[in-house]
C-alpha cells in the first residue's frame, strides 16, 4: 500500500480523538457566538431578511418554516471539520505556519467584506463578529491540535 507521505506525515500525528473534541468545541462555540452573544447584532449587519418578512432584529418572530435549517447546519459543521483538520495538520509542522494561516486567513475575510458593504459602520461590526469567530475557532483548534 503506497503512503501519502514519504519521510514525514502530519496525518500520523493526528489525535483523532481530540480532532472530533476540536471540532465540537468549535462548532458549539459558533452556537454561542452567533446564538447568544451577537445574535442581533450580527442579524443587524447582514441585513438579515426572513422570509415571511418578520423583522427579526427588533424581536418579531420568523414564524415561516425554516427550510434547509438542518442541511446549513450540516454543511456549517462540515466546513468546520475542514478548519480545524487544517489546524491538526499545520500545527505539527510549525505553529508560526498556523499562525501565519489564521493572520492571512482573518486579512482576507477582512478585506473580502470590505468589497461587499460600504458602510463603515456595518462593516466593522460584520468583520468583528464574522473575523472574530474565525480567530475563536483557530485558537481552539490549534490548542486541541498541541494537546
Amino acid at each position: 500500500m503506497e503512503t501519502i507521505c514519504s519521510d514525514y506525515c502530519p496525518f500520523e500525528q493526528i489525535s483523532w480523538l481530540w480532532y472530533c473534541g476540536g471540532v465540537v468545541v468549535s462548532f458549539l462555540a459558533g452556537a454561542l457566538w452567533y446564538g447568544f452573544l451577537f445574535p442581533k447584532t450580527w442579524m443587524k449587519a447582514v441585513r438579515y431578511e426572513c422570509a415571511c418578512g418578520a423583522d427579526v432584529v427588533n424581536g418579531e418572530k420568523c414564524t415561516c418554516k425554516s427550510r434547509g435549517v438542518f442541511l446549513t447546519m450540516l454543511f456549517q459543521f462540515i466546513s468546520t471539520a475542514f478548519v480545524v483538520f487544517m489546524y491538526f495538520v499545520l500545527t505539527p509542522i510549525s505553529i508560526w505556519l498556523s499562525v501565519i494561516v489564521v493572520v492571512a486567513v482573518c486579512a482576507w475575510m477582512k478585506s473580502n467584506l470590505k468589497f461587499q458593504i460600504s458602510n463603515w459602520k456595518r462593516y466593522i461590526t460584520l468583520a468583528l463578529i464574522d473575523v472574530g469567530y474565525f480567530f475563536i475557532v483557530s485558537v481552539i483548534a490549534v490548542l486541541f491540535s498541541l494537546i
